[in-house]
Protein backbone atom coordinates (compact mmCIF):
# COMPACT_ATOMS: atom_id res chain seq x y z
CA UNK A 1 0.00 0.00 0.00
CA UNK A 2 1.06 3.68 -0.52
CA UNK A 3 1.96 6.28 2.03
CA UNK A 4 1.44 9.65 1.94
CA UNK A 5 4.52 11.33 2.00
CA UNK A 6 4.58 14.16 5.48
CA UNK A 7 5.94 17.33 5.45
CA UNK A 8 8.40 16.29 7.84
CA UNK A 9 10.00 13.90 5.73
CA UNK A 10 10.50 16.03 2.72
CA UNK A 11 13.84 18.08 2.52
CA UNK A 12 13.81 19.55 -1.04
CA UNK A 13 15.25 23.06 -1.98
CA UNK A 14 13.17 25.86 -2.74
CA UNK A 15 13.72 25.33 -6.42
CA UNK A 16 12.67 21.59 -5.96
CA UNK A 17 9.88 22.59 -3.85
CA UNK A 18 8.58 25.20 -6.13
CA UNK A 19 9.03 22.38 -9.49
CA UNK A 20 7.12 19.81 -6.75
CA UNK A 21 4.40 22.68 -6.88
CA UNK A 22 4.01 23.13 -10.52
CA UNK A 23 3.71 19.46 -11.11
CA UNK A 24 1.20 18.58 -8.91
CA UNK A 25 -1.10 21.59 -9.78
CA UNK A 26 -0.46 20.85 -13.62
CA UNK A 27 -3.81 20.61 -15.46
CA UNK A 28 -4.18 19.98 -19.25
CA UNK A 29 -7.04 20.18 -21.60
CA UNK A 30 -8.47 16.97 -22.28
CA UNK A 31 -9.17 16.10 -25.93
CA UNK A 32 -12.57 14.90 -25.40
CA UNK A 33 -14.04 16.71 -22.42
CA UNK A 34 -12.56 20.22 -23.64
CA UNK A 35 -12.35 20.72 -19.68
CA UNK A 36 -8.90 20.81 -17.69
CA UNK A 37 -7.84 17.56 -16.22
CA UNK A 38 -5.28 16.88 -13.07
CA UNK A 39 -2.63 15.16 -14.77
CA UNK A 40 0.92 14.69 -14.07
CA UNK A 41 2.73 13.95 -17.76
CA UNK A 42 2.72 16.24 -20.59
CA UNK A 43 1.61 14.92 -24.01
CA UNK A 44 5.02 14.87 -24.88
CA UNK A 45 5.92 12.42 -22.26
CA UNK A 46 2.30 10.52 -22.92
CA UNK A 47 3.70 10.03 -26.95
CA UNK A 48 7.30 8.62 -25.71
CA UNK A 49 5.89 6.38 -23.00
CA UNK A 50 3.54 4.92 -25.81
CA UNK A 51 6.37 4.63 -28.27
CA UNK A 52 8.33 3.25 -25.75
CA UNK A 53 5.71 0.32 -24.53
CA UNK A 54 5.29 -0.15 -28.14
CA UNK A 55 9.02 -1.06 -28.96
CA UNK A 56 8.27 -4.01 -25.60
CA UNK A 57 5.28 -5.54 -27.25
CA UNK A 58 7.04 -5.70 -30.56
CA UNK A 59 9.35 -7.99 -28.70
CA UNK A 60 7.34 -9.76 -26.63
CA UNK A 61 4.40 -10.42 -28.27
CA UNK A 62 3.61 -12.57 -31.97
CA UNK A 63 2.29 -9.74 -34.10
CA UNK A 64 1.32 -10.40 -37.87
CA UNK A 65 3.73 -8.40 -40.17
CA UNK A 66 2.89 -5.55 -40.99
CA UNK A 67 2.32 -6.69 -44.94
CA UNK A 68 -0.40 -8.97 -44.18
CA UNK A 69 -3.43 -8.83 -45.68
CA UNK A 70 -5.73 -8.81 -43.12
CA UNK A 71 -3.50 -5.90 -40.68
CA UNK A 72 -4.04 -3.85 -43.84
CA UNK A 73 -7.40 -4.40 -43.41
CA UNK A 74 -7.51 -3.80 -39.56
CA UNK A 75 -5.22 -1.05 -40.54
CA UNK A 76 -7.80 0.41 -43.48
CA UNK A 77 -10.74 0.45 -41.05
CA UNK A 78 -9.06 2.08 -37.95
CA UNK A 79 -7.86 4.91 -39.64
CA UNK A 80 -11.16 5.75 -41.10
CA UNK A 81 -12.46 5.27 -37.26
CA UNK A 82 -9.04 7.77 -36.38
CA UNK A 83 -9.99 10.69 -38.63
CA UNK A 84 -13.18 11.02 -36.96
CA UNK A 85 -12.06 10.95 -33.14
CA UNK A 86 -11.01 13.71 -31.05
CA UNK A 87 -7.20 13.38 -31.99
CA UNK A 88 -6.84 13.28 -35.58
CA UNK A 89 -3.72 14.89 -34.94
CA UNK A 90 -2.43 11.58 -34.06
CA UNK A 91 -0.44 8.53 -36.53
CA UNK A 92 -2.33 5.61 -34.84
CA UNK A 93 -1.10 2.41 -35.50
CA UNK A 94 -2.96 -0.73 -35.97
CA UNK A 95 -1.66 -4.29 -35.19
CA UNK A 96 -3.08 -7.72 -35.17
CA UNK A 97 -1.66 -10.20 -32.12
CA UNK A 98 -1.10 -13.56 -33.10
CA UNK A 99 -3.20 -15.25 -30.33
CA UNK A 100 -6.85 -16.72 -30.07
CA UNK A 101 -7.68 -15.20 -26.76
CA UNK A 102 -10.77 -12.46 -26.84
CA UNK A 103 -8.61 -9.22 -26.44
CA UNK A 104 -7.50 -5.60 -27.61
CA UNK A 105 -5.76 -2.77 -26.00
CA UNK A 106 -4.40 0.88 -26.55
CA UNK A 107 -1.20 2.43 -25.61
CA UNK A 108 -0.82 5.97 -25.12
CA UNK A 109 -0.11 8.26 -28.48
CA UNK A 110 -2.42 5.82 -31.15
CA UNK A 111 -1.01 2.18 -30.58
CA UNK A 112 -4.08 0.11 -30.89
CA UNK A 113 -3.57 -3.94 -30.57
CA UNK A 114 -6.15 -6.62 -31.18
CA UNK A 115 -5.91 -10.27 -31.30
CA UNK A 116 -6.66 -12.65 -33.98
CA UNK A 117 -9.12 -14.45 -31.47
CA UNK A 118 -11.15 -11.57 -31.34
CA UNK A 119 -11.27 -10.81 -34.96
CA UNK A 120 -12.16 -14.00 -35.60
CA UNK A 121 -15.47 -13.54 -33.78
CA UNK A 122 -16.72 -10.87 -35.23
CA UNK A 123 -19.19 -10.54 -38.42
CA UNK A 124 -19.18 -7.57 -39.63
CA UNK A 125 -16.36 -4.29 -40.32
CA UNK A 126 -18.88 -2.78 -38.06
CA UNK A 127 -18.03 -4.63 -35.47
CA UNK A 128 -14.27 -4.11 -35.84
CA UNK A 129 -14.92 -0.46 -36.26
CA UNK A 130 -16.74 -0.34 -32.94
CA UNK A 131 -14.07 -2.07 -30.79
CA UNK A 132 -10.85 0.03 -32.85
CA UNK A 133 -13.27 3.00 -31.66
CA UNK A 134 -13.38 1.72 -27.93
CA UNK A 135 -9.19 1.26 -28.15
CA UNK A 136 -8.83 4.89 -30.08
CA UNK A 137 -11.13 6.40 -27.37
CA UNK A 138 -8.65 5.15 -23.96
CA UNK A 139 -5.95 7.03 -26.62
CA UNK A 140 -8.26 10.23 -26.76
CA UNK A 141 -9.55 10.48 -23.58
CA UNK A 142 -6.18 9.84 -22.01
CA UNK A 143 -7.45 6.89 -19.71
CA UNK A 144 -3.47 5.51 -19.40
CA UNK A 145 -2.55 9.61 -18.31
CA UNK A 146 -5.41 9.26 -15.90
CA UNK A 147 -4.87 5.88 -14.37
CA UNK A 148 -1.01 7.12 -13.86
CA UNK A 149 -2.28 10.15 -12.37
CA UNK A 150 -4.74 8.90 -9.77
CA UNK A 151 -2.03 6.11 -9.19
CA UNK A 152 0.83 8.48 -8.40
CA UNK A 153 -1.43 10.98 -6.67
CA UNK A 154 -1.24 8.86 -3.51
CA UNK A 155 2.61 9.29 -3.12
CA UNK A 156 3.42 12.54 -3.13
CA UNK A 157 7.34 11.20 -2.54
CA UNK A 158 7.21 9.55 -5.83
CA UNK A 159 5.85 12.73 -7.79
CA UNK A 160 8.35 14.64 -6.19
CA UNK A 161 11.52 11.86 -7.62
CA UNK A 162 9.81 12.17 -10.86
CA UNK A 163 11.28 16.18 -11.31
CA UNK A 164 14.27 14.37 -11.12
CA UNK A 165 13.95 11.27 -13.43
CA UNK A 166 13.56 11.84 -17.07
CA UNK A 167 11.13 9.69 -18.73
CA UNK A 168 13.16 7.04 -20.48
CA UNK A 169 14.83 6.07 -16.61
CA UNK A 170 10.89 6.31 -15.05
CA UNK A 171 9.68 4.15 -18.04
CA UNK A 172 9.41 0.79 -16.06
CA UNK A 173 7.11 2.49 -13.82
CA UNK A 174 4.77 3.93 -16.21
CA UNK A 175 5.13 0.41 -18.13
CA UNK A 176 4.47 -1.32 -14.98
CA UNK A 177 1.04 0.75 -14.90
CA UNK A 178 0.40 0.54 -18.51
CA UNK A 179 0.31 -3.39 -17.90
CA UNK A 180 -1.60 -3.44 -15.09
CA UNK A 181 -4.37 -1.18 -17.54
CA UNK A 182 -4.14 -3.73 -20.13
CA UNK A 183 -4.51 -6.64 -17.78
CA UNK A 184 -7.43 -5.17 -15.58
CA UNK A 185 -8.87 -2.71 -17.57
CA UNK A 186 -9.27 1.20 -16.74
CA UNK A 187 -12.04 1.16 -14.29
CA UNK A 188 -15.94 1.12 -15.82
CA UNK A 189 -16.05 4.95 -15.79
CA UNK A 190 -13.39 4.90 -18.36
CA UNK A 191 -14.64 1.63 -19.95
CA UNK A 192 -18.24 3.25 -20.36
CA UNK A 193 -16.79 6.59 -21.58
CA UNK A 194 -14.92 4.83 -24.29
CA UNK A 195 -18.10 2.86 -25.24
CA UNK A 196 -19.91 6.29 -25.72
CA UNK A 197 -16.85 7.35 -27.89
CA UNK A 198 -16.92 4.55 -29.74
CA UNK A 199 -20.36 5.08 -30.79
CA UNK A 200 -19.71 8.71 -31.20
CA UNK A 201 -16.53 8.22 -33.34
CA UNK A 202 -18.42 4.72 -35.90
CA UNK A 203 -21.19 6.77 -36.14
CA UNK A 204 -19.28 9.88 -37.59
CA UNK A 205 -16.91 7.50 -39.96
CA UNK A 206 -20.52 6.05 -41.56
CA UNK A 207 -20.60 2.96 -39.50
CA UNK A 208 -23.78 1.10 -38.17
CA UNK A 209 -23.88 2.06 -34.27
CA UNK A 210 -25.46 -0.72 -33.76
CA UNK A 211 -22.69 -3.04 -33.93
CA UNK A 212 -21.57 -2.58 -30.66
CA UNK A 213 -24.25 -4.43 -28.50
CA UNK A 214 -23.59 -7.37 -31.20
CA UNK A 215 -20.01 -7.59 -30.35
CA UNK A 216 -20.86 -7.38 -26.97
CA UNK A 217 -23.53 -10.37 -27.05
CA UNK A 218 -21.10 -12.21 -28.78
CA UNK A 219 -18.95 -11.89 -25.90
CA UNK A 220 -21.15 -12.79 -23.76
CA UNK A 221 -21.98 -15.90 -25.57
CA UNK A 222 -17.88 -17.01 -25.44
CA UNK A 223 -17.98 -16.32 -22.02
CA UNK A 224 -20.80 -18.76 -21.20
CA UNK A 225 -19.74 -21.60 -23.58
CA UNK A 226 -16.21 -20.86 -21.86
CA UNK A 227 -17.66 -21.20 -18.34
CA UNK A 228 -19.70 -24.34 -19.66
CA UNK A 229 -16.34 -26.12 -20.96
CA UNK A 230 -14.79 -25.25 -17.08
CA UNK A 231 -17.82 -26.98 -15.59
CA UNK A 232 -17.82 -29.72 -17.31
CA UNK A 233 -13.44 -30.28 -16.78
CA UNK A 234 -14.45 -29.73 -13.18
CA UNK A 235 -12.26 -26.71 -13.12
CA UNK A 236 -12.70 -23.22 -11.41
CA UNK A 237 -14.66 -20.74 -12.83
CA UNK A 238 -12.87 -17.20 -12.98
CA UNK A 239 -14.24 -14.14 -15.02
CA UNK A 240 -12.44 -13.09 -17.73
CA UNK A 241 -11.33 -9.59 -19.11
CA UNK A 242 -11.55 -9.09 -22.77
CA UNK A 243 -10.07 -5.31 -23.18
CA UNK A 244 -12.04 -3.63 -25.26
CA UNK A 245 -15.60 -4.48 -24.44
CA UNK A 246 -14.44 -6.15 -21.21
CA UNK A 247 -16.83 -8.39 -18.90
CA UNK A 248 -15.85 -5.89 -16.34
CA UNK A 249 -17.85 -4.19 -16.22
CA UNK A 250 -20.35 -6.37 -16.46
CA UNK A 251 -21.05 -7.09 -20.02
CA UNK A 252 -24.92 -8.02 -19.83
CA UNK A 253 -25.24 -4.06 -18.41
CA UNK A 254 -23.19 -2.94 -20.98
CA UNK A 255 -25.18 -4.01 -23.36
CA UNK A 256 -28.37 -2.95 -22.62
CA UNK A 257 -26.54 0.32 -22.09
CA UNK A 258 -25.16 0.72 -25.74
CA UNK A 259 -28.70 -0.93 -26.94
CA UNK A 260 -30.35 2.42 -25.16
CA UNK A 261 -27.55 4.78 -26.57
CA UNK A 262 -27.76 3.08 -29.93
CA UNK A 263 -31.62 3.62 -30.17
CA UNK A 264 -30.97 7.20 -29.33
CA UNK A 265 -29.16 7.69 -32.34
CA UNK A 266 -30.23 9.08 -35.94
CA UNK A 267 -27.32 6.76 -37.89
CA UNK A 268 -28.17 3.30 -37.32
CA UNK A 269 -28.49 2.51 -40.89
CA UNK A 270 -24.80 3.07 -41.86
CA UNK A 271 -22.46 0.48 -42.98
CA UNK A 272 -22.28 -2.87 -41.67
CA UNK A 273 -19.57 -4.52 -44.05
CA UNK A 274 -20.57 -8.55 -43.38
CA UNK A 275 -19.08 -9.68 -46.72
CA UNK A 276 -16.05 -7.62 -46.21
CA UNK A 277 -14.91 -8.45 -43.09
CA UNK A 278 -15.76 -12.57 -44.25
CA UNK A 279 -13.72 -12.07 -46.77
CA UNK A 280 -10.63 -10.97 -44.71
CA UNK A 281 -10.76 -13.77 -42.35
CA UNK A 282 -11.41 -16.59 -44.49
CA UNK A 283 -8.96 -18.82 -44.38
CA UNK A 284 -6.48 -17.32 -41.05
CA UNK A 285 -6.29 -20.43 -38.28
CA UNK A 286 -9.25 -20.67 -35.89
CA UNK A 287 -7.87 -20.87 -32.49
CA UNK A 288 -3.95 -21.46 -31.81
CA UNK A 289 -1.81 -19.90 -34.25
CA UNK A 290 0.39 -22.89 -36.49
CA UNK A 291 3.48 -21.87 -34.59
CA UNK A 292 2.17 -22.42 -31.15
CA UNK A 293 0.86 -25.59 -32.08
CA UNK A 294 -3.14 -26.11 -32.27
CA UNK A 295 -5.65 -28.90 -30.21
CA UNK A 296 -7.97 -30.47 -33.34
CA UNK A 297 -10.67 -32.56 -31.51
CA UNK A 298 -9.20 -35.34 -29.35
CA UNK A 299 -5.28 -34.41 -30.94
CA UNK A 300 -2.92 -32.03 -30.42
CA UNK A 301 -0.23 -31.07 -33.34
CA UNK A 302 2.35 -28.68 -33.44
CA UNK A 303 3.08 -28.00 -37.40
CA UNK A 304 6.67 -25.80 -36.48
CA UNK A 305 7.68 -28.82 -34.26
CA UNK A 306 6.66 -31.51 -36.32
CA UNK A 307 4.82 -33.28 -33.77
CA UNK A 308 1.61 -34.74 -32.59
CA UNK A 309 -0.30 -37.06 -30.24
CA UNK A 310 -3.77 -38.35 -29.40
CA UNK A 311 -6.23 -38.30 -26.32
CA UNK A 312 -9.17 -40.87 -25.39
CA UNK A 313 -12.13 -38.85 -25.65
CA UNK A 314 -13.06 -38.15 -22.00
CA UNK A 315 -9.74 -35.78 -21.91
CA UNK A 316 -10.05 -31.72 -22.16
CA UNK A 317 -7.09 -30.15 -23.36
CA UNK A 318 -5.42 -26.90 -23.08
CA UNK A 319 -2.64 -25.44 -25.28
CA UNK A 320 -0.92 -22.84 -23.05
CA UNK A 321 2.48 -20.98 -24.04
CA UNK A 322 4.41 -22.79 -21.66
CA UNK A 323 2.90 -26.41 -21.98
CA UNK A 324 0.11 -28.62 -22.81
CA UNK A 325 -1.94 -29.50 -20.58
CA UNK A 326 -4.92 -31.61 -20.17
CA UNK A 327 -7.48 -33.25 -17.50
CA UNK A 328 -9.56 -36.03 -17.33
CA UNK A 329 -13.18 -34.09 -17.08
CA UNK A 330 -13.92 -33.91 -13.20
CA UNK A 331 -11.37 -36.48 -12.41
CA UNK A 332 -8.00 -35.47 -10.52
CA UNK A 333 -6.26 -37.02 -13.68
CA UNK A 334 -3.76 -34.54 -15.24
CA UNK A 335 -1.29 -34.28 -17.99
CA UNK A 336 1.80 -32.00 -19.12
CA UNK A 337 3.68 -31.75 -21.93
CA UNK A 338 6.82 -29.12 -21.63
CA UNK A 339 10.20 -28.70 -23.97
CA UNK A 340 13.45 -28.91 -22.21
CA UNK A 341 16.72 -27.16 -24.57
CA UNK A 342 19.30 -29.26 -24.35
CA UNK A 343 23.16 -27.59 -23.99
CA UNK A 344 24.87 -31.18 -24.78
CA UNK A 345 23.60 -34.51 -25.71
CA UNK A 346 22.24 -36.50 -23.21
CA UNK A 347 20.35 -39.71 -22.98
CA UNK A 348 16.75 -39.71 -22.18
CA UNK A 349 17.57 -42.00 -19.34
CA UNK A 350 19.69 -39.45 -17.89
CA UNK A 351 17.33 -36.16 -18.63
CA UNK A 352 14.53 -38.57 -16.79
CA UNK A 353 16.86 -39.26 -13.74
CA UNK A 354 17.50 -35.60 -13.29
CA UNK A 355 13.92 -34.77 -13.02
CA UNK A 356 13.12 -37.06 -9.87
CA UNK A 357 14.60 -37.93 -6.80
CA UNK A 358 16.15 -41.12 -7.50
CA UNK A 359 14.78 -43.25 -4.30
CA UNK A 360 11.25 -42.33 -5.37
CA UNK A 361 11.65 -43.74 -9.04
CA UNK A 362 10.90 -47.03 -10.18
CA UNK A 363 12.86 -48.80 -12.60
CA UNK A 364 14.29 -46.48 -15.96
CA UNK A 365 12.82 -48.37 -19.75
CA UNK A 366 14.57 -47.02 -22.81
CA UNK A 367 14.07 -47.66 -26.44
CA UNK A 368 13.04 -46.29 -29.68
CA UNK A 369 9.37 -45.40 -30.64
CA UNK A 370 8.12 -43.78 -34.09
CA UNK A 371 11.64 -42.53 -34.59
CA UNK A 372 12.26 -40.83 -31.09
CA UNK A 373 14.46 -42.08 -28.57
CA UNK A 374 12.55 -42.18 -25.14
CA UNK A 375 12.91 -43.26 -21.76
CA UNK A 376 9.82 -44.53 -19.34
CA UNK A 377 9.52 -44.58 -15.60
CA UNK A 378 7.40 -43.90 -12.73
CA UNK A 379 7.54 -41.97 -9.88
CA UNK A 380 5.86 -40.88 -6.06
CA UNK A 381 6.16 -37.47 -6.18
CA UNK A 382 3.58 -34.50 -5.31
CA UNK A 383 2.27 -32.99 -8.26
CA UNK A 384 -0.09 -30.14 -9.23
CA UNK A 385 -3.33 -30.68 -7.69
CA UNK A 386 -2.34 -34.50 -6.07
CA UNK A 387 0.08 -34.26 -3.21
CA UNK A 388 0.57 -37.90 -2.91
CA UNK A 389 0.67 -38.54 -6.41
CA UNK A 390 2.21 -41.77 -9.04
CA UNK A 391 3.46 -39.83 -12.22
CA UNK A 392 4.14 -41.63 -15.08
CA UNK A 393 6.82 -39.79 -16.83
CA UNK A 394 8.35 -40.31 -20.81
CA UNK A 395 11.08 -38.18 -22.05
CA UNK A 396 11.63 -38.30 -25.58
CA UNK A 397 14.28 -36.91 -27.75
CA UNK A 398 14.78 -34.80 -30.58
CA UNK A 399 18.08 -33.63 -31.93
CA UNK A 400 18.81 -30.65 -29.28
CA UNK A 401 15.07 -30.82 -27.77
CA UNK A 402 13.64 -33.04 -25.34
CA UNK A 403 10.12 -33.24 -24.80
CA UNK A 404 9.01 -34.04 -21.33
CA UNK A 405 5.37 -36.13 -20.72
CA UNK A 406 3.85 -36.61 -17.37
CA UNK A 407 0.59 -37.96 -15.92
CA UNK A 408 -0.62 -38.31 -12.78
CA UNK A 409 -3.20 -39.36 -10.09
CA UNK A 410 -3.73 -40.18 -7.06
CA UNK A 411 -1.31 -43.62 -6.30
CA UNK A 412 -3.14 -46.50 -5.76
CA UNK A 413 -6.09 -48.10 -7.54
CA UNK A 414 -6.86 -44.88 -9.32
CA UNK A 415 -2.80 -44.79 -11.05
CA UNK A 416 -3.63 -48.89 -11.61
CA UNK A 417 -6.95 -48.09 -13.52
CA UNK A 418 -5.50 -45.33 -16.06
CA UNK A 419 -2.27 -47.02 -16.24
CA UNK A 420 -3.20 -48.35 -19.76
CA UNK A 421 -4.17 -44.93 -20.96
CA UNK A 422 -1.29 -43.33 -19.82
CA UNK A 423 0.86 -45.63 -21.81
CA UNK A 424 -1.79 -45.33 -24.85
CA UNK A 425 -1.21 -41.44 -24.66
CA UNK A 426 2.56 -41.58 -24.65
CA UNK A 427 2.68 -44.02 -27.41
CA UNK A 428 0.52 -41.75 -29.63
CA UNK A 429 3.53 -39.54 -29.63
CA UNK A 430 5.11 -39.16 -33.71
CA UNK A 431 6.00 -36.98 -36.11
CA UNK A 432 3.80 -34.14 -38.10
CA UNK A 433 3.16 -33.72 -41.56
CA UNK A 434 0.91 -31.04 -42.56
CA UNK A 435 0.37 -32.71 -45.69
CA UNK A 436 -0.27 -36.40 -44.55
CA UNK A 437 -1.98 -35.27 -41.30
CA UNK A 438 -4.02 -32.32 -42.13
CA UNK A 439 -3.61 -28.31 -41.16
CA UNK A 440 -4.32 -26.79 -37.99
CA UNK A 441 -7.94 -25.15 -37.72
CA UNK A 442 -8.42 -22.49 -39.86
CA UNK A 443 -11.50 -20.34 -40.96
CA UNK A 444 -13.91 -21.22 -44.44
CA UNK A 445 -16.98 -19.74 -45.73
CA UNK A 446 -19.85 -21.15 -46.64
CA UNK A 447 -23.46 -20.66 -47.72
CA UNK A 448 -26.12 -21.50 -45.64
CA UNK A 449 -28.78 -23.45 -47.03
CA UNK A 450 -32.18 -24.04 -45.95
CA UNK A 451 -32.32 -27.08 -43.50
CA UNK A 452 -28.56 -26.34 -41.99
CA UNK A 453 -28.17 -26.16 -38.46
CA UNK A 454 -25.63 -25.45 -36.51
CA UNK A 455 -25.57 -29.54 -34.97
CA UNK A 456 -24.96 -30.84 -38.56
CA UNK A 457 -22.22 -28.39 -39.70
CA UNK A 458 -20.70 -29.49 -36.50
CA UNK A 459 -21.13 -32.88 -37.32
CA UNK A 460 -19.91 -32.76 -40.47
CA UNK A 461 -16.64 -31.07 -39.01
CA UNK A 462 -16.20 -34.11 -37.07
CA UNK A 463 -16.78 -31.52 -33.62
CA UNK A 464 -13.15 -30.64 -34.54
CA UNK A 465 -13.80 -28.01 -32.04
CA UNK A 466 -14.77 -30.60 -29.10
CA UNK A 467 -18.04 -31.88 -27.45
CA UNK A 468 -19.94 -28.11 -27.90
CA UNK A 469 -18.51 -27.82 -31.98
CA UNK A 470 -22.18 -26.79 -32.74
CA UNK A 471 -21.72 -23.43 -29.71
CA UNK A 472 -18.76 -22.87 -30.98
CA UNK A 473 -19.84 -22.51 -34.10
CA UNK A 474 -23.02 -20.68 -33.53
CA UNK A 475 -21.34 -17.86 -31.26
CA UNK A 476 -18.50 -17.45 -34.13
CA UNK A 477 -21.29 -16.26 -36.55
CA UNK A 478 -22.46 -13.94 -33.78
CA UNK A 479 -25.30 -16.33 -32.34
CA UNK A 480 -26.88 -18.45 -29.93
CA UNK A 481 -27.65 -22.15 -30.50
CA UNK A 482 -31.42 -21.29 -30.98
CA UNK A 483 -30.29 -18.96 -33.85
CA UNK A 484 -30.37 -19.45 -38.24
CA UNK A 485 -29.19 -17.01 -40.50
CA UNK A 486 -31.11 -16.57 -43.39
CA UNK A 487 -30.68 -19.21 -46.21
CA UNK A 488 -27.63 -17.57 -48.58
CA UNK A 489 -26.09 -15.64 -46.21
CA UNK A 490 -22.23 -16.11 -46.03
CA UNK A 491 -20.92 -17.46 -42.28
CA UNK A 492 -17.82 -18.63 -41.24
CA UNK A 493 -17.06 -22.34 -40.11
CA UNK A 494 -13.94 -23.87 -38.90
CA UNK A 495 -12.42 -26.65 -41.65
Amino acid sequence: MMRHSTPSRLFLSGTALAAATMLLASCATNPVSKKSDFVLMSEKQELQLGQQAAAQIEKQMPLLEKSDPLVHYVDRVGQRVARVSDRPELFYRFHVVDDDNINAFALPGGYIYINRGLLTHMNSEAELAAVLGHEIGHVTARHAVKRYTQAQAYNIGMAITSIFIPIPQAASQLTNLLATAVISGYGREAELQSDELSLRYIGNAGYDVRATANILKTLERLDEISKKEKKEAGEEVKEKYHGAFASHPETRKRIEEAVARAASLQNTGGDIGHAALMAALDGYPYGDSPKQGAVVGNRFLHPDLGIQFEFPKRWQITNTPQAVQARVRKQDIYFMLTTKELQKRQTAAEILRSLFPERRMGPVSEGNRNGFDFAHAVANVSAPHVSKARVHATVLLDGPRAYVMTMWSERGDSFTKNRDEFDQIAASFRTYDVKLHGDVPRISLHVWKSGDSWQKLASKSKHILGPLTADKLAALNGMGLDQKPMPGVIIKTVR
